[in-house]
């Protein structure tokens, strides 16, 4: 890395050196550099004569082979204003003498020469303070870039460089700080500086005054001349010294800016802050590069334990290795921790170590001691301890509630606050780095923090609060899901969500965003709303538990997200059994028998299916007793038993129109238009391909409309209408366009890609394969092979029309 000498050049003054001359040999070999007596010119001025530290520069560049321009242009210096450097025109400024001395790799030699010969040789001090680096430093490529980089582009003439590295705890800034100084310190004639000043450490923070003494100390003012000086003279002294011999200044653990004012140099420094709390002030006085450092990757947290645990012992234990680092937060302290006790504890094995850290009531165990460096309780406290009794708060509910990522909804059910109110709480609790800020606008907690505020809200909480605000917060998951997939699919069956499971919750609506607003909402919310149900404990929403998976089901029907739909369907049909719902049970066997059928494994779907219709109809529950026979309807036709779907397609459409669910009967008159073109009613069939057509349009949600246009290319290519057919995929595609319709798209590409084929089209047809393949590739799809093989024989067909042709 060059580090750019602006700071260096510009202040080169025009001050004369001691005069010297250079005198040749009487051997005739090269000039030698001795020191010679000044004399007067005929103006009376001294003739310059070339000094001891010139002599020193030519014996060094000799000895490296190097010219006088090769070696300015190493220092990053020009060669014209080296040569008035050596010939006394210039002032030996310290920042241009140590950049000369660490081109030729001097050792210190040209400092110290030039030092001697300017008289202050007291300025010879260059203090090194950084503490020991870690011996295990991995990753942070990014972080040390932008270091460098701002290194570079904040080194302007008379600038300091200001560079703040903000983090949660142990999640290495100092080690970061250090590694990084450490690497350019060299570069700097005035050393480097370090200095804890505890800003969120147990005890007292460290008095800005003290620190200065130090750092005046450490550059070789006397005790007596600090002890007179008054501290505007002692800041001043402080930054003169720093001007003079630039360096890198480690401020560990800073506050505030007032902490820091004092303390930070003059122009051609380096300053590097580290702290657990937004800086704001800091950066904002100093222009500086604000630097957010998360906790390591999962993979260099698991290189990181390998390097201090065994590399050998970590391959042998992938997966207990990664809930390990997943559970330690990824944080380098913990992971360095749990790395000390299997060093120590050589029986423990990494399974039994995941399970430690798994439960909530021994994860913080390991990170206990009383060591206060190595205390978890006793680190987090000082950042608790600081905040606002309302963030404070709002912390030990997130650390009791269901859900590890939250929204800024969520919380204010959870705490009982309003909207404003818990946004604020998250913001600070965000500034004190106890929770994550996300890119969707929701907030994160760690495992260890979370374990953290269980503990104190346990003891500062009242335990029927707990469980009051741990099942508010179940019952607005599941009535916002349900109010979700309702607006996806409007009437898609009935809740199940009473005043009484309510309990006074407000779940969100959708009435205004609509279509878009519920699919954004599920999108973002899926994962923790099944995480939710699958972990949360509770006695008093038991139903809650499996009207949440399924609460899911139309969102999983429109994006085709088989592997959650699979687990959510599982999940909701344990818990049902487990409240003794039969409504629960009913459901839930319905979601599975779709999700199986979806994935290949018809038979099993179409028995749970089955099971789920008769209890549908010994519920009297028509609206789910009508789509559980729409699904088994498409799996009979796919196992060609099409008399069997032809009736129970019947029976749906019967059962929607008497439940006037509108969108029920537009997607099973589709359904009706594929069977019974396939058994032979082709009139009857694009009639009902029609109508669904119809009753799409009048849905303000594409996706439906998509399905229908679809619908009707398949019927219109299957009878050889392929021109006509491709009209319509095509403006499938346009209503298919969301992210969330990967599948429909993939889908009619397939089927578009079918029809070029028939119409001798093959290259478009290839083009249109390839498109779809990818997609269906993309969300795991297993007709991905069959497209796959289509897509081959196609280009070999081409590959051999080529060679004929040819």
């Amino acid at each position: 890395m060059i580090i750019p000498n602006y700071w260096m050049r510009s202040s080169a003054g025009t001050a004369r050196s001691s005069a010297c001359l250079l005198v040749p040999s009487i051997s005739g070999s090269p000039p030698t550099l001795t020191r010679q007596p000044a004399r007067l010119d005929a103006r009376g001025g001294a003739m310059r004569t070339i000094d001891s530290f010139a002599a020193a520069v030519h014996r060094k560049r000799r000895e490296r082979g190097l010219t006088l321009g090769e070696v300015a242009a190493k220092a990053g210096y020009s060669a014209s204003y080296l040569s008035k450097l050596l010939h006394g025109h210039r002032a030996l400024l310290p920042a241009v003498v140590h950049d000369l001395d660490t081109a030729l790799a001097a050792e210190g030699e040209l400092d110290k020469i030039a030092a001697e010969q300017r008289g202050d040789s007291h300025a010879v001090t260059r203090p090194v303070q950084l503490p020991p680096a870690a011996t295990e430093f991995v990753g942070r490529e990014e972080q040390l870039q932008a270091m460098d980089h701002a290194l570079i582009t904040q080194g302007r003439p008379g600038a300091t460089v200001t560079i703040v590295i903000e983090g949660g705890f142990w999640v290495g800034k100092t080690a970061l700080a250090v590694h990084w100084a450490s690497s350019v310190q060299a570069r700097f004639p005035g050393g480097c500086l370090f200095a804890d000043l505890r800003g969120l450490a147990p005890g007292a923070p460290a008095e800005p005054e003290e620190v200065l003494n130090g750092f005046l100390a450490a550059l070789g003012v006397s005790a007596a001349e600090l002890g007179t000086s008054s501290l505007q003279t002692r800041i001043a002294r402080y930054r003169s010294l720093l001007a003079e011999r630039p360096a890198v200044v480690i401020l560990d653990n800073v506050v505030d800016y007032r902490q820091a004012e004092w303390l930070l140099p003059g122009g051609g420094s380096v300053v590097v802050a580290t702290s657990r709390e937004r800086q704001s002030g800091l950066l904002a006085r100093t222009g500086g590069t604000a630097i957010e450092l998360p906790p390591l990757p999962a993979g260099q947290a698991i290189e990181l334990l390998g390097c201090r645990a065994g590399e050998a012992r970590v391959r042998a234990s992938a997966a207990a290795v990664e809930l390990v680092v997943e559970q330690c937060g990824c944080l380098p302290m913990t992971i360095l921790i749990a790395a000390e006790h299997l060093q120590r504890h050589r029986e423990t094995t990494l399974d039994e170590l995941a399970g430690r850290l798994g439960s909530d009531k021994t994860r913080l165990d390991l990170f206990t001691s009383s060591d206060p460096a190595v205390n978890i309780h006793g680190v987090v406290d000082v950042s608790y301890l600081a905040l606002p009794a309302m963030a404070r708060r709002v912390f030990r509910y997130l650390g009791v509630g269901p859900a590890n990522v939250v929204g800024v909804e969520s919380v204010a059910v959870l705490t009982e606050l309003d909207l404003d109110r818990a946004r604020e709480a998250l913001r600070l609790l965000a500034e004190a780095h106890l929770v994550e800020p996300l890119a969707d606008g929701r907030y994160r907690i760690s495992h260890l923090l979370r374990a953290y505020a269980h503990q104190r809200a346990l003891v500062e909480e009242r335990l029927c609060e707990v469980e009051r605000a741990h099942d508010r917060a179940l019952r607005w998951y599941a009535a916002t899901a349900w109010n979700a997939n309702n607006t996806l699919i409007p009437s898609w069956a009935d809740s199940g969500i009473t005043p009484e499971n309510l309990a006074g919750v407000e779940p969100m609506s959708f009435k205004e965003g609509g279509f878009e607003a519920a699919m954004a909402w599920c999108e973002r919310e899926v994962a923790t709303a099944l995480q939710v149900a699958r972990s949360a404990r509770t006695y008093g929403a038991k139903d809650v538990l499996w009207l949440l998976p399924t609460a899911f089901l139309p969102y999983f029907v429109l994006t085709r997200s088989w592997n959650t739909w699979l687990v959510a369907a599982h999940d909701g049909l344990a818990a049902a059994r487990a409240a003794g719902s039969d409504a629960g049970v009913a459901r839930s066997l319905e979601a599975l028998g779709w999700v199986e059928h979806e994935l290949g494994r018809t038979d099993d779907g179409i028995a749970h299916l089955e099971e789920a219709l008769r209890r549908h109809d010994e519920l009297g529950d028509d609206r789910s007793r009508a789509w559980t026979a729409y699904g088994l309807g498409l799996a009979y036709a796919s196992r060609d038993r099409l008399a069997e779907a032809l009736e129970l397609h019947e029976l749906a459409d019967r059962l929607f129109a008497g439940s006037a669910v509108k969108v029920g009967a537009a997607v099973n008159r589709a359904a009706l238009a594929d069977v019974c073109d396939h058994l032979g009613f082709a009139d009857k069939a694009m009639e009902y391909a029609l109508d669904a057509l119809n009753r799409a349009q009048m849905f303000t949600a594409k996706a439906v409309l998509g399905m229908a246009h679809q619908r009707i290319g398949v019927l219109l290519s299957r009878h050889g209408h392929h021109r006509t057919a491709l009209k319509h995929f095509d403006e499938a595609l346009v209503v298919r366009g969301g992210n969330w319709q990967r599948w429909g798209v993939a889908e009619t590409m397939v089927c578009r890609a079918e029809a070029l084929q028939q119409l001798g089209l093959a290259e478009q047809a290839l083009e249109a394969y390839s498109g779809g393949l990818r997609l269906l590739e993309k969300i795991g799809h297993p007709r991905a092979l069959a497209v796959q093989a289509r897509l081959a024989a196609l280009e070999s067909q081409l590959h051999a029309d080529a060679e004929f042709g040819a």
